[in-house]
């Protein structure tokens, strides 16, 4: 059961959803749309910037990864410490400042070996 009165509300909620399925960026007044596009530029515009910035620090990070380090005081110790703990069994024993003269087979001298 339809009435008259039903219709006709029906009929100007219709019409009033026709007006409004205007885009609602296009029933601003122009200078807030000007605003409006301009918000959406400047936001869009940061995106780009932070992804390149992401971009560019991921490549700079993966450029100090594949950097080898120089030989440090750290480095050193820990290279020379293995060094002496291989050759642990042929060192001599003494002070490290001494001079030591290592057994030799013979007092002959090679030349031209």
């Amino acid at each position: 059961m339809v009435t008259g009165n039903s219709s006709l509300e029906l009929s100007a909620n219709l019409l009033a959803l026709q007006e409004s399925a205007e885009p609602l960026l296009e029933r601003l007044d122009p200078p807030r749309r000007a605003a409006v596009l301009m918000a959406i530029l400047a936001l869009v515009i940061t995106g780009i910037t932070l992804v390149a910035c992401v971009m560019i620090g991921g490549r700079w990070v993966r450029r100090l990864a594949r950097h080898e380090l120089g030989r440090t005081k750290l480095t050193i110790h820990i290279e020379n410490q293995r060094l002496r703990d291989a050759l642990q069994p042929i060192l001599p024993e003494g002070q490290t400042g001494e001079t030591t003269v290592a057994k030799r087979s013979s007092d002959e001298t090679v030349a031209g070996g």
